[in-house]
């Protein structure tokens, strides 16, 4: 892809970390009148998404579909596996729903820009005693990097201790291996790589998950973020009603339209279209001048870039100009510095299913130069 080539996009163009931009398919469905959410004709429809999910994750087991935003994921990841007082190494985005359920938590200390590593990881296992798991990103959108999640599956094994991975940005976007790698519970969204409204939140949940969610000594606290209430619903009436309570059928229409564009180009395609995106835009900024926020390259995310302002730059009028001039919208908005401070050093660039595509690269790399 050369940097020299035009675009043929002439709107707006939303270019921030998620929501990402809709496929045409997906919009036309999401057009049509919905099902209802139960019965045949629905059933065909979500055991098809069901199998097709598998696939992306890479799993035989369990998956199911939560309504709700990424965040319902990881609060049903926790809220299904852990219990009060256990003790669980974390990063940031799940620190709070640890918290919440009276969990003990064990933040993952690092330097701005920094990927989590299976030594980090397993120099806190040799120091800490009954830890029951391990809760962090696959892809971390705030810093631009793709923790390597197979190294840290393999401290988790030796040590076994429970997998929990937040696969929000990368799914459908980046490689995950679900039972190769031994993850116990793996949450993703609608509304990154797969390209629709946010709202539907894809749950895949291994069997050893399983085992320790069935042995707990305290209820799970919550009714609908529960994963055993997914799981008994299935096996008591998935036949003709797949989930528990009221999905939206339409959404779940749109992603059968989305996963099969995926299957049509190919899985391995897909991931290298990212990947190939990806390269163009880090090369493009760093052409520009700027620095990348990750501190090693070869943690670069393939569906979201985060950029350092340059000390003393007018990050202000660079943002305003890209969207108000060159109608691109990236992330992290002036308007969003007040409420985290931290996304203030840097910008990002989201580069994650339809916007991980040529035109869509080359117009946002134009108005960056």
């Amino acid at each position: 892809m050369s940097i020299t080539e035009k675009s043929n996009i002439s709107r707006k163009l939303l270019m921030i970390p998620g929501p990402s931009e809709c496929f045409q398919e997906v919009l036309s469905s999401m057009s049509e009148p919905p099902p209802a959410h139960y019965m045949d004709d629905f059933v065909a429809i979500y055991d098809e998404v069901i199998t097709l999910l598998k696939q992306v994750f890479g799993t035989r087991g369990d998956v199911f579909l939560i309504t709700g935003s990424g965040s319902a994921g990881l609060e049903a990841s926790i809220t299904s596996l852990i219990e009060p007082g256990e003790k669980v190494i974390s990063d940031e985005y799940y620190l709070k729903f640890l918290q919440a359920i009276g969990a003990k938590p064990i933040m993952l200390q690092r330097g701005r820009g920094e990927a989590i590593t299976a030594d980090m990881i397993e120099k806190i296992l040799r120091r800490e005693q009954d830890i029951c798991a391990i809760a962090v990103a696959h892809n971390d959108t705030a810093q631009g990097l793709t923790n390597p999640i197979d190294e840290i599956s393999e401290v988790a094994k030796k040590y076994s201790v429970l997998l929990i991975i937040d696969a929000v940005s990368s799914f459908g976007g980046i490689p995950i291996k679900f039972d190769d790698w031994g993850i116990d519970i793996c949450s993703s969204a609608s509304q990154k790589a797969l390209s629709i409204p946010p709202g539907l939140v894809p749950i895949a949940v291994s069997r050893y998950a399983w085992e320790k969610i069935m042995n707990r000594k305290n209820p799970i606290p919550s009714r609908y973020l529960n994963l055993l209430t997914y799981r008994e619903a299935h096996e008591q009436y998935g036949s003709w009603h797949p989930t528990p309570f009221t999905t939206s059928p339409t959404l779940v229409k749109a992603l059968l339209v989305s996963l099969r564009k995926l299957m049509a180009e190919g899985l391995n395609n897909v991931y290298e279209r990212h990947a190939k995106t990806a390269m163009a835009v880090r090369e493009a900024v760093k052409s520009a001048g700027f620095k990348l926020l990750v501190m090693d390259e070869k943690y670069s995310s393939n569906t979201v870039t985060a950029v350092r302002w340059p000390d003393g730059y007018d990050y202000r009028k660079f943002w305003n100009l890209l969207y108000r001039k060159y109608n691109v919208m990236i992330g992290n908005p002036p308007a969003q510095w007040e409420a985290w401070p931290i996304f203030k050093d840097s910008f990002r660039i989201g580069h994650m299913g339809r916007t991980a595509m040529r035109d869509y690269v080359l117009s946002t790399i134009s108005a960056i130069e």
